[in-house]
């Protein structure tokens, strides 16, 4: 009776904080008006957390997004047709895999979301590392790190509504892999023949054949670990990012001295299609189930694979410091 008391005053609370909002709204007083507002939220807050779970997770979740989308500049940039479709489209493998398999596909998508903007973010930076033409052009733009941030909140808040963390380690035969893996190329492949021009760029061969080199390592020092094919896929992929990324660093540093931007970008994109390539085999390898065994080691893989993205792409395309941004004329 005591709980049902607690809760009937912080309702009340609640409709005094509204009504409060109402007046500060009539009288144009910002102070009061913040204040009830966030009285109303805290009130708010309490007593969903005391009564129905699930819709205080809701209401968390809504909040945030709230937040983030009500900024014009975030919107326009998420909601770009470069960084919102194919970071949806590299998701359809794992939820359709979920869904075969007839499981809660929340953990294979919070494993896919980091892999997925960091695939996404390739793609816009080799298109306009290839296209660059001129120094002013030599400049990035919102869809080359976008994608990674929708990435990384995604994983976040997706955490708050997935079901307590469980991994049980089966046996991913290689036909459960090869399929995701076939998906999430047939898929991003479309995009690319449709979407973009001159999509021809994201078929490598010298990186295509890093990529396996990568794999077959992984496998002939798989004696001891005795790890399943999944899970030895999966770390091949972020093997393959990180050698992408380095390549990236050491390949820049060789090509700068050219000075023609149209000679250096061919060269550096061959190298993102090396990180390219390793995140489509993270995103296929979580598709079939296959992710770290606890959630902290899923969350230090994704910060791996995010700083190797954000410190090629810092280093090679960054955009313009606050200082650069007053001197232009």
């Amino acid at each position: 009776m005591m709980i049902k008391h607690k809760i009937a005053l912080q309702a009340l609370l609640l409709v005094l904080a509204v009504f409060a909002y109402q007046v500060a709204k009539a009288y144009n007083s910002f102070p009061l008006g913040t204040l009830s507002v966030i009285s109303a939220a805290l009130l708010l807050t309490l007593i969903l957390q005391k009564t129905k779970r699930i819709f205080f997770k809701a209401f968390a979740v809504f909040t945030l997004a709230f937040i983030i989308l009500q900024n014009s500049w975030w919107r326009a940039a998420i909601f770009d047709d470069r960084v919102f479709l194919p970071f949806i489209i590299l998701l359809i493998a794992p939820t359709l895999f979920a869904v075969i398999r007839r499981e809660n596909p929340i953990w294979a998508l919070v494993a896919c979301f980091v892999p997925a903007g960091v695939a996404v973010g390739v793609i816009n930076l080799t298109i306009s590392l290839v296209d660059m033409s001129s120094a002013e052009e030599a400049i990035a733009s919102p869809v080359v790190y976008s994608p990674i941030a929708l990435g990384l909140t995604l994983s976040y808040v997706c955490r708050g509504l997935a079901p307590p963390y469980e991994y049980k380690p089966e046996t991913t035969g290689a036909i459960g892999f090869g399929i995701c893996f076939l998906v999430s190329g047939i898929c991003i492949y479309n995009y690319s023949f449709y979407f973009i021009e001159g999509a021809e760029v994201l078929f490598n061969l010298v990186a295509s054949f890093s990529l396996y080199a990568v794999i077959l390592c992984c496998f002939a020092f798989n004696d001891k670990a005795q790890l399943s094919v999944g899970e030895v896929m999966a770390k091949a992929g972020l093997f393959t990012c990180l050698l992408g990324a380095v390549s990236m660093v050491t390949l820049y540093t060789a090509t700068v001295a050219v000075g023609d931007p149209r000679e250096i970008g061919p060269q550096l994109a061959m190298s993102q299609l090396i990180m390219l390539y390793g995140a489509l085999v993270i995103i296929a390898a979580s598709a079939c189930g296959v992710r770290p065994s606890t959630d902290r080691e899923l969350i230090t893989r994704d910060w791996h694979i995010t700083e190797a993205y954000v410190f090629i792409s810092l280093v090679v395309f960054p955009p313009l410091t606050l200082l650069e941004q007053m001197s232009r004329p």
